[in-house]
C-alpha cells in the first residue's frame, strides 16, 4: 500500500497570539489587515524563522520550519519582513502586500527544484529514459508545494503517461494505487495568483476541473503546440515549473499512437483508469503505454547522501 498523503510532509506549527503581540508592540507603522502566512521550507535542512523590525536591529524567533517540505503558519502583516540562515548566510522574506495570497516558500534564493524520473520510454537504445522536471515555487507557490509533495510521497511512481497528444500536450499523475487516487480526488488544492508567465513547449502545470480543483494530474505543453493561446486562461493553469532540455528529451520519445482519451481520441477512459482495476485496465488496453518508473528530489537525495 501507498503511504498516505500529507500536503506538509512534516506537518504545519501554528504560531499567533504571542508572536502577533510581539510584532505589534515593536513596529511603529500602522499594521494593517492581519491574516495567517504558511511558510514551506523547501531546503533540505530545518531552518529558524525570525521576524526582523525594520526601525532599528531588533528580530525576534518566530520558530523552527522542518525541512524537506515542512510547513509553518502564523498570524502577521502585509510587508513584515522574516529571515532564516542557510548555509551560514541569512535570507530575507516579506509577507505579501495582498492579504489574500499568503504562502512563501524558502528555497534561499535558488530558483528551481529538480525532480528526476526514470521512465519507461522506448524510442531510442536505452531501456530506461530520465527525465528532469525543474519545479519553480515562486512561479506557482502552491502547485509546486503539491507537486514535490506527491513526488516525496511517491504518488508518482509507476504512473502511466495517460495522455500523449503530438503537438498538443502530455498528460499523467493519477496514482497506481486506488486508495490513493480516491483520497487524492478528494485533496484539492486553492488555485495560485496567475503572473502571466507564458506558456511554451516544455511547461508544466497541473490540470484541473473548476476553481481551486488541482489535485495530482499534470500536464506538459508538448513541442510545436498549436494550441499555446488557450493555455493559462483557467485560474487553475499556472506553470510551476519546465522540462529540462526539453527538445532533446525523453517526453519526444512517449508513445503517442494512443492519441487523446476517450471519448476523443483512441486513448484510456479516464472514469476506468480512476476504478479499482484501473491499471489493469491499461495493461490490458494500451500495452504500448509508457509510465514513470520513480521520481525523487535531486537534493533530497545528495543530502542523505552525504
Amino acid at each position: 500500500m501507498e503511504p498516505p498523503f500529507y500536503p506538509s510532509v512534516r506537518g504545519k506549527l501554528l504560531l499567533t497570539v504571542g508572536f502577533l503581540a510581539m510584532i505589534m508592540a515593536n513596529s511603529q507603522e500602522d499594521p494593517g489587515k492581519q491574516f495567517q502566512m504558511t511558510v514551506r521550507n523547501e531546503l533540505t535542512k530545518d531552518v529558524t524563522l525570525f521576524w526582523e523590525a525594520k526601525t532599528d536591529d531588533y528580530r525576534r524567533e518566530v520558530g523552527l520550519v522542518k525541512s524537506h517540505g515542512g510547513e509553518a503558519t502564523f498570524d502577521t502583516f502585509a510587508g513584515h519582513t522574516f529571515s532564516y540562515v542557510h548555509e551560514e548566510e541569512r535570507h530575507f522574506v516579506e509577507a505579501p502586500a495582498e492579504a489574500e495570497e499568503h504562502y512563501v516558500v524558502l528555497n534561499a534564493n535558488e530558483e528551481d527544484i529538480i525532480v528526476r524520473c526514470s521512465t519507461t520510454a522506448r524510442g531510442r537504445k536505452d531501456t530506461e529514459r530520465l527525465i528532469d522536471f525543474h519545479v519553480r515555487p515562486n512561479w506557482s507557490p502552491k502547485g509546486a508545494a503539491r507537486f514535490l509533495s506527491l513526488v516525496r510521497n511517491k504518488h508518482y511512481d509507476g504512473v502511466a503517461i495517460n495522455r500523449v497528444v503530438k503537438n498538443f500536450l502530455t498528460q499523467f499523475g493519477i496514482p497506481t494505487n486506488p486508495e490513493a487516487r480516491n483520497e487524492l480526488s478528494s485533496l484539492k488544492i486553492q488555485d495560485d495568483p496567475n503572473l502571466g508567465i507564458p506558456f511554451v513547449p516544455g511547461m508544466l502545470s497541473f490540470a484541473g476541473s473548476g476553481n481551486n480543483s488541482r489535485t495530482s494530474e499534470v500536464f506538459i505543453v508538448m513541442p510545436d503546440c498549436i494550441h499555446l493561446s488557450s493555455f493559462g486562461k483557467e485560474p487553475w493553469e499556472t506553470p510551476f515549473g519546465f522540462v529540462g532540455n526539453f527538445e532533446k528529451s525523453v517526453v519526444t520519445d512517449w508513445y503517442d499512437r494512443y492519441g487523446d482519451m476517450h471519448p476523443n481520441g483512441n486513448g484510456p477512459d479516464l472514469q476506468k483508469i480512476y476504478a479499482a482495476d484501473g491499471y489493469d485496465y491499461l495493461a490490458k488496453n494500451f500495452p504500448k503505454m509508457d509510465y514513470l518508473k520513480e521520481c525523487i528530489v535531486i537534493k533530497d537525495f545528495w543530502s542523505d547522501e552525504l
